[in-house]
């Protein structure tokens, strides 16, 4: 094992209560080639078994740092937390029910990244499962800079569990937007993409899951707003805006039935 203390990639993972997913996440960090990183996890006041199973994970590999909030923080404060105690060069994020399913994804987002300096972060398409890990879709990403530009504010490129970002323009944008209701990932890929151009590789790398609980209509109509504002704010600063803000319309209209 790699324990070296100045890691080029800082993978961080924000957990609350996933002791069924967790080890998953973990073990898919440490089966990639590239490993030269540390691997922070911040638990969010679990009341489950998380934290016994992240620990037993920590005793054996130095690479993993464990941090557990009490109170509950908040997804928001623990990503900004994550960034400011994190050592790398690059951020990787790797959602704690998510998993990285190509053992060669840190090297190949690092490789290029090491050599195209003009670009501040790099993704992957990705496959979606539920969570009794039955297939829902793989994705189909732009893969190329003009073309994520083209369709990113009309629906979202970047899947954030396959993304690593360059560490020195995510501090420029000042991280994570804690002020958001959700959508943190697309905003903070619209800053980056302002500062850097965009990649996806076109192999999938990442297997998200995605969870059946369903959505209050209160929160269909906060998460509408929310994306809505994040769209009218990059007026100017990418293309199809128009037609991003009359989609973002639409939903806002839906969710109000």
């Amino acid at each position: 094992m790699d324990t070296n203390m100045n890691p080029q990639i800082s993978i961080i993972t924000i957990t609350r209560n996933r002791a069924d997913f967790i080890s998953y996440a973990i073990k898919s960090a440490q089966k990639q080639s590239f490993s030269n990183w540390e691997l922070l996890v911040l638990d969010d006041d679990s009341n489950d078994d998380t934290g016994d199973i992240i620990r037993a994970f920590m005793t054996k590999d130095k690479r993993i740092r464990f941090y557990k909030n009490s109170p509950f923080l908040g997804i928001l404060k623990n990503r900004n937390l994550g960034l400011s105690i994190s050592k790398g060069k690059y951020i990787a994020v790797l959602d704690s029910d998510d998993e990285w399913i190509d053992k060669d994804k840190l090297q190949k987002q690092f490789d290029f990244l090491e050599n195209n300096h003009d670009y501040g972060l790099i993704g992957s398409n990705i496959k979606i499962i539920d969570e009794k890990n039955n297939f829902i879709k793989n994705t189909n990403f732009a893969t190329e800079d003009r073309d994520i530009r083209k369709k990113i504010l009309i629906r979202n490129q970047i899947a954030h569990s396959s993304v690593m970002i360059r560490r020195d323009l995510i501090e420029k944008v000042g991280g994570y937007n804690e002020k958001l209701f959700c959508d943190e990932d697309f905003d903070l890929f619209l800053k980056l993409g302002l500062l850097g151009k965009m990649k996806n590789l076109k192999e999938i790398t990442t297997s998200y899951t995605r969870h059946s609980q369903g959505f209050s209509q209160q929160r269909k109509r906060a998460m509408a707003w929310n994306h809505f504002a994040i769209v009218l704010k990059n007026f100017g600063k990418y293309p199809n805006w128009f037609m991003a803000i009359i989609l973002a319309k639409l939903r806002i209209f839906k969710s109000l039935f």
